[in-house]
């Protein structure tokens, strides 16, 4: 991690996530108080808070970057040490980047997040997402633990805590998306992962009847010619 962090390309990336911390802060108007880079890495995004005088912390499931970054700002090494009591509702700003895609189990995140998060607080999302079919969504797809992330699928766990989409754009694949805090309250609050599964298995059945009802149509139209 040493050796990373004092070359140039890394040095490049500390000053590409000042840039994007100043973007969060023209959308949302907040001068966070305390930042949590979720999924930090080689710590870049951290690094660039500290340089523009923010209060910035890091949390990352491999210990070899949270435990070699602890010289430099606060780490956490595992999900109990980041969820204590100290730290519930304490981030102002939680900045999440290419983390989600890799997740085991994002509606956990999405949990760690509200409960982490300030009562005016914003979740930033930087990620890649693939909409190319209404049918697939993150829930079953398994391909060596990389899911397919939508947009909608996003939302709709932001939803749940109660997470607007205060921003979003998508070019290419990549989005920037910010989410807030909101007072609303939806009938999906409670919705379980084992009756999302059952839905999705219900949308692959109308999707095989429609294939059905297609071939039937050429069939016999087939005949009648």
């Amino acid at each position: 991690v040493k050796q990373i962090i004092e070359t140039d390309y890394y040095k490049k990336q500390i000053s590409e996530n000042r840039s994007i911390i100043k973007k969060i802060l023209r959308i949302t108007k907040k001068n966070p108080t305390k930042i949590l880079d979720y999924g930090c890495g080689y710590g870049s995004f951290v690094f660039a808070g500290k340089e523009l005088g923010f209060t910035t912390s890091g949390y990352d499931i491999n210990k070899n970057f949270t435990e070699n970054l602890s010289h430099y700002f606060e780490t956490f090494k595992s999900e109990n040490a980041l969820l204590n009591d100290n730290n519930l509702g304490k981030y102002d700003l939680i900045f999440c980047r290419k983390v989600l895609t890799l997740s085991s189990n994002i509606y956990k995140d999405f949990s760690n997040f509200n409960d982490l998060l300030s009562s005016s607080g914003c979740l930033v999302v930087m990620d890649q997402v693939k909409n190319i079919s209404k049918y697939k969504t993150i829930i079953t797809l398994d391909n060596n633990n990389t899911l397919l992330l939508t947009i909608e699928a996003l939302k709709f766990y932001a939803n749940i805590f109660k997470l607007s989409t205060k921003y979003l754009k998508n070019d290419f694949g990549d989005m920037f998306i910010i989410f807030e805090r909101n007072n609303k309250k939806y009938l999906n609050d409670k919705i379980s992962i084992k009756t999302l599964e059952n839905l999705e298995k219900l949308n692959f059945i109308f999707l095989f009847l429609s294939k059905i009802k297609k071939l039937s149509k050429k069939i016999y139209y087939g005949f009648k010619s």
